[in-house]
């Protein structure tokens, strides 16, 4: 699967991401708001690996998120599926923050989701102080619907 915007191209992982990934997933800033492990270049080779061998029709992937000139790893998406319940993660390189990637490629991948999988709800977890990902959400027409102690994130719906 390979979705193009005019900035991104939205694709599976490639080793060649690994040093990007390695660099945004051990950022403080880019770690607070995620309950990640397994960050070590070897564990993250592993991780790229085993994405790389899975599609949508997995129950759970990552797909990569790459500058269109450079072919530069800048973010992802996390997709996991249950029943017929879409849920979506996304995560921004601190380097590339606020500069419009993550809305561009979700305004893309959202709609390749809904005519992929019709009858399935997409949601996202976000946890409580991530203003910048809950600005984003209702930008999309996501609704906060309720909160999830257990998973201690509030709980967003996009709208039909």
């Amino acid at each position: 699967m390979i979705i193009e915007t005019d900035r991104l191209i939205l694709r599976p992982f490639q080793l060649k991401d690994l040093s990007h990934l390695h660099l945004y997933r051990n950022d403080p800033l880019c770690a607070r708001y995620q309950a990640w492990e397994n960050t070590t270049i070897e564990e993250l080779k592993f991780f790229i690996k085993e994405n790389m061998t899975r599609s949508l029709d997995d129950q759970q992937i990552q797909i990569a998120l790459a500058a269109k000139e450079t072919d530069q790893l800048i973010g992802d998406i996390f997709i996991t599926k249950k029943g017929h319940t879409i849920t979506l993660g996304f995560t921004t390189s601190p380097l590339h923050q606020r500069k419009g990637y993550m809305l561009e490629a979700l305004t893309a991948f959202i709609p390749y989701l809904q005519k992929r999988f019709p009858s399935s709800e997409i949601i996202c977890l976000v946890h409580p102080g991530n203003h910048a990902s809950e600005q984003l959400l209702k930008k999309l027409h996501f609704t906060k619907e309720e909160y999830i102690e257990s998973f201690n994130s509030d709980v967003f719906v996009l709208k039909k």
